[in-house]
């Protein structure tokens, strides 16, 4: 496959939502080529050079399939933006181990497989780049919100170990919150 080198890509993830939706935008604005995942659909015509993949991060077979489409899409990624995120609003004695289990996986697993396997894809550049999307519950927090607010804690731990294993390939890695 001809790769476009002339244009830089970015795969986003919770691409069909407000801030994934906004990031695609964004880079589109800019003149970036988007890969998109969600696991609903984006809803609108994503961008003709684009790829939008309609999966769910929480499960690993499904990751690989996304990383199977997004290496026959392109040779090299610039950018990788882990926005996805699954939110259960409920007390931690009402919290189910399902519903935690499930957010873990959506928020805090799939940052780290995803950086597993868009890693290669990085390195190729020379000057790769991870946002890691966290939040202030990361580090101040409410009631009601605890297997987020641990995931997104979590996600900010993970972003200092993955900056520092990561520099020796030029792979800059940043959380916001």
């Amino acid at each position: 496959m001809d790769y476009d080198t002339t244009k830089r890509t970015v795969l986003v993830t919770g691409a069909a939502g407000g801030v994934g939706r906004a990031t695609v935008r964004v880079f589109c604005e800019a003149g970036w080529r988007v890969i998109g995942i969600d696991r609903a659909p984006f809803g609108e015509v994503f961008p003709e050079d684009g790829l939008f993949i309609q999966a769910d991060i929480s499960r690993p077979e499904e990751l690989e399939m996304i990383f199977s489409e997004t290496r026959r899409f392109t040779g090299s990624l610039d950018a990788v933006v882990n926005n996805a995120a699954l939110q259960v609003i409920k007390p931690i004695l009402e919290t189910s181990i399902e519903e935690w289990d499930a957010v873990i996986a959506s928020n805090l697993r799939a940052t780290f497989f995803i950086a597993k396997l868009a890693y290669p894809l990085l390195e190729g550049t020379g000057k790769g780049a991870i946002v890691n999307v966290s939040s202030v519950h990361a580090v101040q927090t409410s009631g009601n919100i605890a297997s987020y607010a641990a995931s997104k804690g979590g996600i900010l731990a993970l972003t200092r170990a993955m900056a520092i294993e990561f520099a020796q390939a030029n792979i800059r890695v940043n959380a916001i919150s």
